[in-house]
């Protein structure tokens, strides 16, 4: 194969990963995402769409003043998790320039740290991830994949 079949084939393979990631990253909103307190009647199930809206109104919330300053590190966890969705579409976005490469694995090690303040508050709260959770993650990183990848210099879009 020439090196410039094999960039095509990188390119298209980029693209496949990110499609199905973001399939997946979509999906996950619409599955329960974590459960608080313990399995059972008494259990609290919240689908992904409704994490992320506790987290933007988190992060309206910090800008709007109605967070106490410092904030408290739950809230913070909650406010970086949330940053996970808008930091996917700005991957997503810089995807079709071959230039913003270094810009989209800085986003990358940014989201990276997210899911990490993520899992952090899950376990200072006791929240348990369920299946809509890990579809999420799982969906972020096949979109994050392409550029943790070696080789690939030409942009998505050709």
């Amino acid at each position: 194969m020439s090196s410039h079949t094999s960039s095509e084939a990188n390119c298209w393979i980029a693209w496949v990963l990110r499609f199905i990631g973001l399939a997946v990253f979509v999906l996950a909103f619409f599955l329960p995402a974590v459960r608080t307190g313990a399995p059972g009647p008494d259990a609290t199930l919240f689908p992904g769409w409704k994490c992320a809206s506790i987290a933007l109104t988190e992060t309206v919330g910090l800008f709007g003043k109605s967070v106490p300053w410092p904030p408290p590190l739950p809230i913070l966890l909650v406010i970086f998790s949330g940053w996970i969705n808008p930091l996917v579409v700005l991957v997503l976005l810089t995807g079709f320039f071959a230039r913003l490469r270094v810009l989209r694995r800085v986003l990358g090690i940014f989201v990276l740290l997210c899911m990490v303040a993520t899992w952090w508050f899950f376990a200072l709260q006791k929240v348990a991830p369920l299946i809509g959770h890990w579809l999420w993650i799982a969906g972020a990183l096949a979109i994050l994949a392409p550029d943790a990848l070696p080789g690939r210099r030409r942009p998505l879009a050709s």
